[in-house]
């Protein structure tokens, strides 16, 4: 027992003694913390020395140019439920209201491009760095291509209503067009383009077919009033989402168009950002936080019940065995899915003229607006999300 407690007691202070010695090492590295360099503690595998990863910072692109592909933008909003206070009332003075600028689209760099297996630009400058579109050498347009380009022109919109400005061709690095023209109505109404869009002749005719066919009839079906004018962004010469090692976009081509609103003859407004609902994402955001399967409808052509789940019809559901709605609730609901069904619509109908169509669904680059383009794909006819 004796030696047993000569052995204990010796440890304990042992203990003690190599307690006060870490405690001063310890000290003495606080102090001494300030006085190294940053990144000093790199961290050693396999006999080498990893320093610490690059952080590429990209900088917005301005909306003065034209939205990316991804374009328009974040807002506190955004992963709000629409209110029915996000749809405007008719003007009292007879004017179509002007959006202001926050509810143009607004550039937002995305997770991932909506084509990963694009391979990016190669161009490089002396330093190593990607050249921007505008900065590449190119030639310039043959004249055998100005003219088929303004051959083309002639045949597609022969017979679309539509005015529009002939521009020279374009060539700014590697972006612009052959023919390119300022498009700034469409149809026998008129639809205005605010503002005026840079596109090419296949770009113009998809849309005037697209606004007369398929978004008059659903507005005047939906709301009783046309579409007086659309709010958007065309031309941009960068690369997809504005960043530096990317494909080059289809707006450096005049070839797409970001629309982020329509505007209706009684002056009321329709943005995509308020009046689409609640994104695919964000149902499923909500479904894991609340430990519920996503209410998304995957059943083609059942797009009543896609824009009703979006607009909170799960609600509804939820409580079914409440007292009924008032009058006045349920007026905004419908109001609601008025929106929702209109938007769905433009977006679906599009899927079936352009190359292109990016939506709220897409990704969150695109909550607030529709890309439209003209981009011909070998192994896919078209691509909408």
């Amino acid at each position: 027992m004796a030696l047993r407690s000569r052995a204990i007691a010796k440890a304990h202070r042992l203990a003690v003694r190599y307690s006060v010695i870490l405690t001063r090492v310890a000290f003495l590295g606080l102090l001494l913390l300030p006085l190294l360099e940053p990144n000093s503690f790199y961290i050693t595998r396999a006999g080498r020395v990893a320093s610490p990863p690059d952080v590429e910072l990209h900088a917005r692109s301005e909306i003065g140019t034209a939205a990316p592909e991804i374009a328009p933008g974040v807002t506190a909003e955004a992963d709000q439920p629409p209110s029915a206070a996000d749809v405007e009332s008719p003007s009292t003075d007879g004017k179509v209201p002007t959006l202001p600028p926050a509810d143009m689209p607004t550039p937002l760099l995305p997770a991932q491009p909506a084509e990963p297996n694009a391979s990016p630009a190669e161009s490089a400058g002396p330093d190593g760095k990607p050249l921007p579109p505008s900065k590449q050498a190119t030639v310039p347009w043959t004249d055998t291509e100005i003219a088929e380009a303004k051959a083309e022109c002639g045949r597609l919109l022969a017979n679309i209503t539509a005015v529009t400005e002939e521009l020279p061709p374009a060539r700014e690095g590697i972006c612009g067009a052959p023919a390119p023209r300022e498009l700034r109505s469409v149809g026998e109404s008129k639809v205005k383009f605010e503002p005026p869009a840079t596109l090419n002749c296949p770009m113009i005719a998809g849309l005037a077919t697209w606004i007369n066919d398929k978004l008059q009839p659903a507005a005047q079906q939906s709301f009783g009033s046309p579409i007086a004018r659309v709010i958007g962004a065309s031309y941009s010469c960068r690369n997809r989402y504005g960043l530096a090692r990317a494909p080059l976009s289809e707006h450096a081509l005049m070839d797409a168009v970001d629309i982020a609103a329509f505007v209706l003859a009684d002056g009321k407004v329709i943005r995509v950002s308020k009046g689409w609902g609640p994104t695919t994402a964000q149902l499923k955001r909500a479904a894991a936080k609340a430990s519920e399967p996503p209410t998304v409808n995957k059943v083609k052509g059942e797009k009543l019940l896609v824009s009703a789940s979006k607009l909170g019809a799960n609600d509804i559901a939820k409580h079914g065995e409440d007292k009924p709605k008032s009058p006045e609730a349920e007026k905004e609901a419908a109001a609601k899915l008025a929106l929702s069904s209109f938007l769905h619509h433009a977006h679906d109908s599009a899927c079936e003229i352009f190359g292109t169509v990016l939506g709220p669904d897409a990704n969150d680059a695109h909550h607030d607006h529709f890309h439209l383009d003209m981009k011909v794909r070998r192994q896919q006819r078209s691509l909408c999300e």
